[in-house]
């Protein structure tokens, strides 16, 4: 499956569930996720899409990696059965 159709799938689960999932372009500052999730009560996660079996280049994961040690959420999702269980995960923090 293409990232688009991923990407597509992921902003509705997030609105059904209450949420908005906004496109993240950031360009004075390459390799940072694709989409910021804000769901009720406060829960917040990043996630990284990338069409199945295709994983993050080099400086995608150090600004994961970045932003992990600050404490956020960040998500690489590559098929869309991994879209509930995040959502799931970020509703749980």
């Amino acid at each position: 499956m293409r990232e688009s159709e991923i990407e597509r799938i992921l902003v509705k689960k997030v609105k059904i569930d209450g949420g908005i999932c906004l496109k993240w372009v950031c360009p004075s500052f390459n390799g940072m996720p694709d989409r910021l999730i804000f769901l009720p009560n406060g829960h917040f996660g990043m996630v990284e899409l990338k069409a199945n079996g295709k994983k993050p280049r080099a400086l995608q994961l150090a600004r994961h990696k970045m932003l992990k040690r600050l404490g956020f959420k960040v998500y690489v999702i590559d098929d869309v059965e991994q879209i509930g269980g995040m959502i799931d995960e970020i509703q749980a923090t």
